[in-house]
C-alpha cells in the first residue's frame, strides 16, 4: 500500500472501530432482550402448567360436586328427605358457578369480575382464580384446550338435567305416594345422567394434561433455542468487544506515548509509574530516568498540595489549574495540570492519570498583557486603572486600621509648550524624564503612576498631610533644580501639586482624585509651579469642591432626565402676534426643588461639560416638537443657547445635524444663540457652525451683543441673523443717556445690515417705550412674560387662532 493511503486506512479501521464501540450499548440491549424472552417462555411454562394444574384441580371439584348430587337427588327420590334436596342443590352450585365464570369470559366485552365471582362459587382456590381467567382468555381457542372447554360444555348439558330433575322432584306434592317403579324411574335417570357426565370428565381432565404437556415441551423448546441464540450472541458480542477493547487499548498505548500532551501515571503515594516522552521533554530529561521519580521532586514546592500528616493531599491536587515543573537545571516551566482517579477495587492499587500541557509561553505572554494592562507603554507606570485598584487598597486600609497615606496630584505647567515648539517625541522624552526624576525620589513603599498626558499620581505610604507637603517640597525644589534638553533648547520641570491625605473620612477612590485635583487645579489657578493641600477649611477648594459637586448633580440630572425645559417669550414692538421665544432650562433635584440656570451651568461650562446640557436642551426640543407638529406649526422662532465648547467640537456639530434630519421642519424653527465671547475664543469653529446650520434653514442670533469691544468688528465677518443686545445696557436705560445712545447706535448699526434687533431684560413699560422709540424690533424680560414651562406656553397658545398671527418670514 502507498504510504499516502496508509493514514486514510488507518483512519477508516479507528472509523469502524468507534462505530462499532458506538455500537455496543445496542448489542447489550439485544443481549438484555434475549434474556429477558428467555425468562419471559421459563415463565409461560411455569404459569401454564399451573393453570393446567388448576383446571384439573377444579374438575376434580366439579366431578366430586356433581357425585354429590347425583347421590343426594337419588336418596331423595326414595326418602323425599329435604337434607338430600338441599345437600344436591349446594352440591350442583359448584358446576354452576364454573358455568357462570365460563359464560362471563366468554361475554363481549369479557366480565372479568364475574367470572372471578363464577369460579369462586366452583369452590377453585382463590390464588387460582386469575390463573383460571388467564388461561381461558389466552388459550381458550389453542389446541387441546379447545376440546377441553368443548368437553365441558357438554357436561354443562348434563348438569342442567340434573338440575331439572331436581326441580320435578322437589316439585311433587309432599305426600304423594312413592311407589317403587317411580322411585326406580327416577333413580334410573339419575345413573344415566351419570354415566353419560363421567366419561367426559375424564376426557375433560385427560385433554388438559395432554395440552399441558404439549405446551410445555413448546416452551421448552423455544426456551432452549432462544438460551442457545443468546448464548451465541454473547460470545460473539464479547469476542467482538474483547477484539474492540485490545484495539483500543493499543491505540491509547501509541497515542499515549506519541501525544504531544505530556502524560503521567502515578501511584497514591505521588511514585511514577508511567510516563511518555511529551513529558520528558518538558522536564529535559531522558524518560527512563523519569520513572524513578517522585512528583515531589518535579513538581515546584508551592504547588505541591500535602495533608496535615505530609501525605499528598489528592482531593485538592485533582484540581485542575496551571502548576510549575522544576527541571534539572532549575528553570521552571508553567503547565496545565489536569488529573483524574484511576479507579481500582483496591485503593492501593489506584492511579493517578495526569494530563501536563506546557503553556509557559501563554502565561508569559499573559502576564505581559497582565502588565501592559496595567502599565503605562510610554513611562512603564502603573496606570489609571492600576492607580485606582491600589487607591481603593490604601483606602481600604485606612478605614481598617486607622492608617493614614497620602495621594498627590502631578500636573505638568510646561508641557503643551514641549509639545508645540519640538513635536511629540520631545514631550515623549519629556513625559519620561519626569517621570525618572520624580520615581528616583521616593520612598521602596511609595509608588508613582501616570493618570494620563501629563498628569502623575503619586502615593506616599504612611505620611499625613503635613509629612506630605514637605516632602512633595523637597521633590519639588529638586525637579525645579533640573531641566529637559532637546535640540539645544532647556525647559524646566515646573510642576503644579494637590495634596490629598487619605484617612477613615475620604469617602471613595473618585472623591480622593477629585479632591487632589481640586487642589492641584487652585495650585494652578494661583500662578502654577506651586503646591496645595486639600483642607476642608480652604474657602478655594471648597468654591471648586461645590462646583464639583454641581457639576455631578447636573451629569446625575440629565441621566434622570431631571433638567426641564422652561421657554421666555420674545415680543415684537410692532404688534404682530408670531410666537418666539427662547428656551431655558431648569434642574429639578431628587428633592423636587428647581434651581436656576446660574447655579448649575457655569460649573458644567467651566469643567468642560457645556456640550452635555447643549445636547440634552437640543435633543429635548426636537422630541418637544415631534410629539407636538401643531405647536410647531405655530412657532415662528425657538431659541436656543449654545456654549462655546459645543460650537467648537465637531462631534456635536454631527449630533445636530443628525436631529436635523430625523425632524424635518424643525430646523427653520431654530435659532441656535452664541455668545459674543464664544464667537470670540472660537471665531473659526463659530463660523463652521453657523455656515452649517445657516445651511439647514436655522437662524443664529449673536448674544449679549455690545459686551465686548470687538463686537461691531466681528459683525463683518459673523453671518449672524439676530443681534441681541445685552441686558447691561437695557437694565439702567431709564436712568441715563449714555445706555440710550448705545442702544440707539445698535439698532441702527443692525438696521444698517440688515439684522433683527432683540433687547433683553426689559422689566418696565417705560423701558419698552424708549426701545421702541430708538427702533429696536423685539423684546424679552419680565415686563412682557415671566419665564414658565414650555408646555405651559404650548398650552396659551393653543387657544390662540392661526389667523391670528402672520406666517414666518
Amino acid at each position: 500500500m502507498d504510504n499516502r493511503e496508509a493514514p486514510l486506512a488507518g483512519g477508516m479501521a479507528g472509523g469502524d472501530r468507534d462505530r462499532g464501540l458506538q455500537r455496543l450499548p445496542a448489542r447489550v440491549a439485544v443481549l438484555i432482550v434475549l434474556s429477558a424472552l428467555g425468562a419471559l417462555l421459563i415463565a409461560a411454562v411455569l404459569e401454564t402448567q399451573a393453570g393446567a394444574t388448576a383446571y384439573i384441580i377444579g374438575e376434580s371439584h366439579w366431578s366430586k360436586a356433581q357425585q354429590r348430587a347425583v347421590h343426594s337427588l337419588y336418596r331423595y327420590a326414595r326418602h323425599a328427605q329435604p337434607a338430600d334436596l338441599a345437600d344436591a342443590r349446594a352440591a350442583l352450585r359448584v358446576p354452576l358457578g364454573d358455568r357462570a365464570g365460563r359464560l362471563a369470559l366468554e361475554r363481549t366485552p369479557v366480565d372479568v369480575a364475574a367470572a372471578r365471582a363464577g369460579f369462586l362459587q366452583g369452590e377453585n382456590a382463590p390464588e387460582d382464580i386469575e390463573r383460571l381467567v388467564w388461561m381461558y382468555r389466552m388459550l381458550g381457542k389453542a389446541p387441546y384446550f379447545r376440546e377441553s372447554v368443548r368437553l365441558w360444555r357438554e357436561a354443562e348439558v348434563e348438569i342442567q338435567q340434573l338440575v331439572a330433575l331436581a326441580d320435578e322432584l322437589e316439585s311433587r306434592p309432599p305426600g304423594a305416594t312413592r311407589d317403587d317403579a317411580s322411585v326406580r324411574a327416577y333413580q334410573h335417570r339419575l345413573m344415566e345422567i351419570d354415566a353419560r357426565v363421567r366419561p367426559k370428565e375424564l376426557a375433560f381432565s385427560r385433554s388438559l394434561a395432554e395440552g399441558a404437556h404439549f405446551m410445555r415441551r413448546v416452551l421448552l423448546g423455544l426456551s432452549a433455542v432462544a438460551f442457545l441464540v443468546l448464548c451465541a450472541y454473547a460470545l460473539h458480542v464479547m469476542r467482538s468487544t474483547l477484539r474492540r477493547v485490545r484495539e483500543t487499548e493499543s491505540e491509547f498505548r501509541m497515542a499515549f506515548h506519541q501525544s504531544a500532551v505530556g502524560m503521567l501515571k502515578l501511584d497514591r503515594d505521588g511514585r511514577f509509574t508511567q510516563a511518555n516522552e511529551a513529558l520528558a521533554q518538558i522536564l529535559g530529561m531522558p524518560l527512563h530516568d523519569i520513572r524513578s521519580l517522585h512528583l515531589s521532586d518535579v513538581l515546584h514546592a508551592d504547588d505541591l498540595q500535602c495533608d496535615a500528616h505530609g501525605a499528598i493531599d489528592w482531593t485538592r491536587m485533582l484540581e485542575p489549574g496551571e502548576r510549575r515543573l522544576v527541571r534539572r537545571d532549575g528553570d521552571v516551566r508553567w503547565v496545565r495540570w489536569t488529573a483524574s482517579v484511576v479507579a481500582a477495587r483496591a485503593r492501593c492499587a489506584e492511579r493517578v492519570f495526569v494530563l501536563v500541557e506546557d503553556v509557559s509561553e501563554a502565561h508569559e505572554l499573559a502576564c505581559e498583557i497582565a502588565h501592559q494592562a496595567s502599565h503605562d507603554d510610554l513611562t512603564g507606570l502603573i496606570n489609571r486603572r492600576e492607580i485606582a485598584r491600589r487607591l481603593g487598597s490604601a483606602l481600604g486600609q485606612a478605614h481598617g486600621c486607622d492608617g493614614r497615606h497620602t495621594l498627590c496630584y502631578i500636573d505638568l505647567d510646561q508641557f503643551k509648550l514641549v509639545n508645540d515648539t519640538c513635536g511629540h517625541e520631545a514631550g515623549d522624552r519629556f513625559l519620561c524624564h519626569f517621570a525618572t526624576r520624580v520615581a528616583a525620589q521616593l520612598r521602596r513603599e511609595d509608588w508613582l503612576g501616570r493618570l494620563g498626558g501629563d498628569e502623575f499620581a503619586v502615593l506616599l505610604h504612611d505620611t499625613t498631610l503635613e509629612e506630605a507637603e514637605a516632602a512633595m517640597a523637597r521633590i519639588h525644589a529638586s525637579l525645579g533644580e533640573s531641566s529637559f534638553q532637546w535640540n539645544g533648547r532647556t525647559f524646566g520641570l515646573n510642576c503644579s501639586i494637590g495634596v490629598a491625605e487619605i484617612n477613615d473620612t475620604a469617602v471613595d477612590v473618585d472623591w480622593l482624585l477629585r479632591a487632589a485635583d481640586a487642589a492641584c487645579y487652585v495650585a494652578k489657578e494661583e500662578g502654577r509651579n506651586r503646591i496645595r493641600c486639600y483642607r476642608d477649611s480652604d474657602p478655594s477648594l471648597s468654591r471648586r469642591r461645590h462646583e464639583l459637586e454641581w457639576v455631578a448633580h447636573t451629569q446625575l440630572a440629565i441621566a434622570e432626565d431631571r433638567l426641564l425645559l422652561y421657554a421666555q417669550q420674545i415680543v415684537a414692538l410692532d404688534g404682530s402676534q408670531r410666537l418666539q421665544y427662547e428656551v431655558l432650562v431648569r434642574l429639578r433635584d431628587r428633592e423636587g426643588r428647581l434651581h436656576a440656570p446660574g447655579v448649575f451651568l457655569p460649573a458644567m461650562e467651566r469643567y468642560g461639560q457645556g456640550m452635555a446640557v447643549d445636547a440634552f436642551v437640543v435633543d429635548a426640543v426636537c422630541r418637544h416638537f415631534a410629539l407636538h407638529p401643531a405647536h410647531l406649526a405655530r412657532v415662528d422662532l425657538c431659541h436656543v443657547n449654545m456654549s462655546a465648547q459645543s460650537i467648537a467640537d465637531p462631534a456635536f456639530l454631527e449630533h445636530v445635524n443628525l436631529l436635523l434630519d430625523q425632524h424635518p421642519g424643525v430646523a427653520t424653527r431654530l435659532c441656535f444663540e452664541i455668545t459674543e465671547t464664544a464667537v470670540i475664543a472660537n471665531l473659526d469653529d463659530a463660523c463652521r457652525f453657523i455656515d452649517a446650520m445657516r445651511a439647514r434653514g436655522c437662524r443664529i442670533a449673536l448674544d449679549d451683543f455690545g459686551s465686548g469691544l470687538s463686537s461691531f468688528a466681528y459683525l463683518k465677518r459673523l453671518p449672524v441673523d439676530i443681534l441681541k443686545i445685552d441686558g447691561a445696557f437695557i437694565r439702567d436705560l431709564a436712568r441715563g443717556e449714555v445706555d440710550l445712545a448705545l442702544v440707539r447706535s445698535m439698532s441702527q448699526m443692525g438696521q444698517a445690515l440688515g439684522k433683527v434687533t432683540i433687547a433683553e431684560w426689559v422689566e418696565s413699560d417705560a423701558v419698552m417705550a424708549q426701545l421702541r422709540e430708538v427702533g429696536i424690533g423685539h423684546v424679552q424680560g419680565y415686563a412682557v412674560h415671566v419665564p414658565c414651562p414650555l408646555d405651559e406656553l404650548m398650552a396659551a397658545w393653543e387657544s390662540v387662532p392661526a389667523a391670528a398671527y402672520a406666517e414666518p418670514a
